[in-house]
Parts: C-alpha cells; sequence; structure tokens
C-alpha cells in the first residue's frame, strides 16, 4: 500500500474542491431562461402613521379591563426572518423562491451569541429583498412565512439563504435547545404618569419563536405585477409596530418568550392578521 505525503494528500483534496466548486457553478434553476426576471420585496416598518426610527419615542394609548396605559416606547431592535417566499401567477401556479431565508432588521450593535466570539453584528436597517431569477408572467399574490420551518429551526448546522447563528438571531439556551428567534422587538418603555417630572421606565425585550408558531402569510396584490427580462416591479408592504406590540397588559410583561407561550402567540397573531399589510405594487418598463 502506498504512503501518500501530506502534501500530495493536500493537492489531492484541493482538486476535489475545485472539481465540486466546478460542478455547482454549472448547475442551472429548473424553468428559468432569458425571459425570467427579478422583482423587489419592501417591508417597510411603520409605527402609526409615522415612520419607524430607532430611539425615537413614540405614544402609545391602551384602555382595557386590566387597565389604563399612557406609554412612550422607544425602540432599540426590530428583527424578523421572512422565509419560504413564494409567487403566484395568474393562472394560480406558484414559483417557490429558492433558498429564501431573509434577515429584515433595524438593530443597534449587538453581541454575537451573547459574547461568547467576542464579536459583534454590526447595527443595520434592512428592508428591501431583491428576488431574481424569477418565471416571466403577470403574478397576483405573494406567500412568505415569518420564522424558520422545523428542518433549519432544528438543526443550526444547516444553511441556506441568509440562516447563520452569527447574526444574534440562533441562540443555545433558548427553549431548551438549538432555534432561531422569529421575531424580536426591543426597547425601553416609560409609564407617563400624573408628574411628568418622574415617569417610571424600564426595559422591555419581546419575542416568540418555536416550530408551532411558524405560520404562512397570503397577500393578495392590488392588481398584477408583471416579472420578465424588460420589466422593473416592486411589492411593498407595510408592517405597523404599533399594531405588533398591542397586548393586554405591555406594563406587568417587559419580557415576553419562552416561558409565556400565550403572549408568545399574541405577537405573533398581531404581527401576521394585522401588522403586515399590503401598501402598493408596481411594474414599470426598463429604459433602454
Amino acid at each position: 500500500m502506498k504512503n501518500y505525503s501530506k502534501k500530495g494528500a493536500f493537492s489531492l483534496f484541493s482538486c476535489i474542491l475545485l472539481l465540486t466548486a466546478c460542478e455547482k457553478e454549472t448547475v442551472v434553476q429548473p424553468n428559468i431562461d432569458a425571459a425570467s426576471g427579478s422583482t423587489t420585496l419592501i417591508f417597510d416598518a411603520r409605527y402609526g402613521d409615522a415612520d419607524f426610527e430607532l430611539n425615537k419615542a413614540y405614544d402609545f394609548k391602551l384602555s382595557n379591563a386590566t387597565g389604563q396605559f399612557d406609554l412612550k416606547y422607544e425602540f432599540s431592535q426590530l428583527r424578523y426572518w421572512v422565509s419560504n417566499v413564494r409567487l403566484v401567477n395568474a393562472a394560480g401556479e406558484e414559483f417557490k423562491v429558492p433558498e429564501s431565508y431573509y434577515l429584515i432588521e433595524e438593530n443597534v450593535e449587538i453581541p454575537v451569541q451573547e459574547g461568547s466570539f467576542d464579536k459583534k453584528y454590526p447595527a443595520n436597517k434592512r428592508e428591501q429583498v431583491q428576488i431574481g431569477s424569477i418565471p416571466a408572467g403577470d403574478y397576483t399574490a405573494i406567500k412568505f412565512a415569518v420564522g424558520v420551518d422545523s428542518k433549519y429551526n432544528d438543526n443550526l448546522t444547516l444553511r441556506a439563504g441568509e440562516l447563520s447563528s452569527l447574526n444574534g438571531m440562533a441562540f443555545e439556551n433558548w427553549m431548551w435547545f438549538t432555534s432561531y428567534k422569529f421575531f424580536v422587538v426591543n426597547g425601553k418603555m416609560t409609564w407617563v404618569k400624573a408628574s411628568p417630572e418622574a415617569p417610571a421606565s424600564q426595559t422591555f425585550f419581546w419575542d416568540f419563536a418555536s416550530n408551532n408558531l411558524y405560520t404562512e402569510k397570503e397577500i393578495k396584490l392590488d392588481k398584477a405585477i408583471t416579472i420578465n427580462a424588460q420589466m422593473k416591479s416592486n411589492i411593498n408592504l407595510e408592517l405597523d409596530v404599533k399594531k405588533v406590540i398591542d397586548i393586554e397588559n405591555p406594563w406587568s410583561n417587559r419580557l415576553i418568550s419562552a416561558s409565556k407561550k400565550e403572549l408568545m402567540t399574541q405577537l405573533k397573531d398581531n404581527l401576521l392578521t394585522k401588522a403586515i399589510t399590503l401598501k402598493s405594487t408596481s411594474s414599470t418598463a426598463i429604459a433602454k
């Protein structure tokens, strides 16, 4: 039996990697041709009628069976996964965008994995997703989920799209097993009392996740958009943060996470049934 040197073994391994890389480059997505096009998916964060901004005070008034709340919110994070995007054409056929896992966010600088890597995820604002290689046609609806499906949520070693454990949205100690957080909103709430000189303030940390809260949403477009190589199109959605945070007793629930499943479910329902809505669509010819 021959004994290969380390140099020879390394060269053989390098050749294998090179061949593998070449093979990957030749893969062609089925049903995609020169007539295919792209669209821009926009998630515009709002707070009621105002644009959503970090570190800006927003009024929130609430009256229900638990009491009357006159609060101000200042946000430091808004982050969520948009996944498994599908476009529905006029014939009802669906195009599933490959590896469509996108992190939509407005956040300040945060430690990676709670500081265990001595690295920080940079402050970032991201509201747009560019989707390419879409078969040409007229599209009338879009489907997507907020969260990560169980295949990837239960195994952080798997990679697809933008999924990664190094972006501050995956924690090994959450829910007692490795998983992604689907939605996170953090900041400070201030209870405006009769004496404005001494309002009470506290930080809040709200999120939801777990496989049973993975939910898909379908949005019918106000008018069909045409996608092909000669057209430019946009799907403009809005996310109203004020509607997301509308829970029964916010002051007594500064922490919403795995231990409060009912409130996690309420956050999820608020987000998907009330907060995310269609703003507008457009498709225009690309100037030559």
